[in-house]
């Protein structure tokens, strides 16, 4: 449904737009279409905001699926290393072990920038550590990117290192799919994992 109203919203945008250099180009009147755009990019914007601030964060157990269509990921394991062979954290190094499923019932599944990050309780989001993952690499082998092509039913585990400050004590793993504009869909509830470490 939040899909369906962005796709809308977006297509009112673009055609109004056309319309609006149309009538510029011919040297008409732009203030009805105008109005009309704005009117329909504020009242997305406050439908927006209305469900960011309305969603809420459904805490999940470890181990549970979160699925963007047959492409699912989980949380499976929580780890706080003081440090990964030579390499010291600036903060505290905490290890996610993540296990991605396809369940599709016929065809190979490639998630679209899938993405994990440990958010602290002041909602500051942390991605993972480039040099503690290069360190936890040195010591393990290396590990499956996270958008790793799954045959289907297959089933593969990973391991990713953040690098927190060392005062978060408590904070919550997400898993999130797809582009950078999925930000802009109306917000709905999110799974989140509580990281016990």
């Amino acid at each position: 449904m939040a899909t369906l109203v962005f796709l809308l919203t977006l297509i009112a945008i673009i055609v109004f737009s056309i319309q609006i250099f149309i009538k510029l180009f011919k040297h008409k009147s732009i203030k009805n279409s105008l109005r009309l755009l704005i009117i329909i990019m504020a009242a997305y914007s406050l439908l927006w905001i209305f469900f960011y601030f309305k969603s809420a964060e459904i805490i999940v157990p470890l181990g549970t699926d979160i699925c963007f269509d047959d492409w699912c990921a989980t949380i499976t394991k929580v780890e706080n290393m003081k440090a990964l062979g030579d390499e010291k954290p600036k903060g505290q190094f905490i290890i996610l072990h993540i296990r991605m499923a396809n369940h599709a019932r016929g065809i190979a599944q490639k998630p679209s920038e899938p993405r994990i990050h440990i958010v602290d309780g002041r909602r500051h989001s942390f991605s993972f550590s480039e040099k503690g993952q290069k360190a936890l690499e040195k010591l393990i082998g290396k590990q499956l990117p996270l958008d790793e092509k799954l045959e289907l039913g297959q089933s593969l585990e990973t391991q990713l290192v953040f690098d927190i400050p060392s005062d978060v004590k408590s904070a919550k793993g997400l898993i999130e799919e797809g582009p950078f504009i999925t930000k802009l869909l109306l917000q709905d509830n999110k799974e989140v994992f509580k990281l016990d470490y």
